[in-house]
């Protein structure tokens, strides 16, 4: 077994132990304003809330790109700092201070996620590259991340929020990569898995898509009903899915949804499967 499936199966042992880009509803060219005062993930942050501002020193923008450069080529993974989708647009990082910190506070949450994957689990989902975007939006709502199947590529951004749960941004690291493995393991990132839902309560209802939460007020509370890890969890059976890869995968949140689990046979059944998967594909 590799160094970093072994770190997989570490990572999984550990929870066992103790623990899209959707349809939107806004015109086109109308954006919903920025949630910039509104870091979701900060009720249930389990770490460092972090403005960009902290990092009065950043490094030069050459030599960010290059760390980041360097940490995603250790996974076969290459980086993109300009994004051509039709599905969404983002602004480059430029050499001014507060992009600097920006970039930062970005590389900061999200690398430390891809560490936790063996390497050739992002060649077996066919992630060829990661781009990394300032100011990004997906039909008038602004997003921190997009999986871009299409593409071979995830989006991670920086939105200049003042305050950023430093964890929960690694959590949506994790979150989306799900959306993209759930689409390359059945083509469709709405899939309404029978093997997935059998898992539910019974009366078990979800919302109606990611998309509702977003240009809200929204705090993503954990663990507020039998068989949902999370409350957006609850917003349809695909973030259902993401949100338990998510806090599985994440540390902080990985010890919380084990905690729980313990005692709510729907989320242990979830999480088992998960692990199942995640095991499944590293080889």
């Amino acid at each position: 077994m590799s160094p970093k499936l072994t770190s997989i199966s570490i990572l999984i042992a550990c929870a066992v132990a103790f623990t899209l880009s959707a349809c939107s509803s806004a015109p086109q060219n109308q954006l919903i304003p920025n949630p910039a005062h509104n870091d979701s993930m900060r009720t249930e942050c389990p770490g460092v809330i972090r403005t960009y501002t902290d990092l009065n020193d950043p490094d030069t923008l050459p030599n960010l790109k290059l760390r980041a450069e360097r940490a995603l080529a250790n996974h076969g993974l290459r980086v993109l700092w300009e994004l051509q989708s039709p599905h969404g647009q983002g602004l480059t990082f430029t050499e001014q201070a507060s992009d600097r910190q920006r970039l930062t506070r970005l590389l900061d949450a999200i690398l430390p996620a891809f560490t936790r994957y063996p390497s050739n689990f992002f060649q077996n989902m066919q992630v060829r590259d990661i781009v990394l975007v300032k100011d990004f939006h997906v039909g008038g709502q602004f997003r921190l991340a997009m999986p871009a199947p299409e593409s071979d590529s995830l989006v991670y951004a920086d939105n200049g929020h003042p305050q950023l749960c430093m964890a929960g941004m690694e959590m949506r690291t994790h979150h989306e990569f799900y959306h993209l493995i759930e689409h390359r393991l059945f083509k469709d990132f709405y899939f309404r898995d029978p093997a997935w839902l059998a898992l539910n309560p019974a009366e078990t209802h979800y919302g109606q898509g990611g998309a509702t939460a977003y240009g809200k007020q929204f705090q993503n509370l954990g663990h507020p009903r039998a068989g949902m890890v999370s409350l957006y969890a609850g917003y349809g059976s695909e973030e259902d899915k993401a949100e338990v890869f998510g806090w599985m995968m994440t540390p902080g949140y990985a010890e919380r949804l084990q905690d729980w689990a313990k005692q709510d046979g729907s989320l242990a059944a979830k999480l088992s499967w998960m692990q199942r998967l995640l095991m499944a594909q590293s080889h």
